[in-house]
């Protein structure tokens, strides 16, 4: 699991709209933003971190986004994945 705090800076004028269409991506949810600035908070949630990427360069290609800077990643890996299921026992 890959978490992600990204600030996105969009056209003043078009925040709102840069604001709904990242709400609408799969991962994204979008957290604050400033119409006056364009400034708009992300939270990204991502399987691996080659869907982070994919992610964040989508985030760079919707219209009215001037720029995509990740402030802040949280990476985990799920304990289960991996696990091996059987287990040995030994009897005397």
């Amino acid at each position: 699991m890959n978490l992600s705090g990204i600030l996105v800076v969009a056209v003043p004028e078009r925040c709102e709209e840069v604001a709904e269409a990242l709400a609408a991506m799969p991962g994204i949810d979008v957290y604050q933003k400033d119409p006056a600035t364009g400034k708009i908070i992300v939270v990204q949630e991502a399987s691996s971190i080659e869907d982070e990427a994919n992610s964040a360069r989508a985030l760079q290609q919707v219209p009215g986004v001037i720029s995509v800077n990740m402030v802040y990643h949280y990476f985990a890996e799920d304990p289960t994945l991996g696990a091996s299921s059987v287990s040995a026992s030994t009897t005397h």
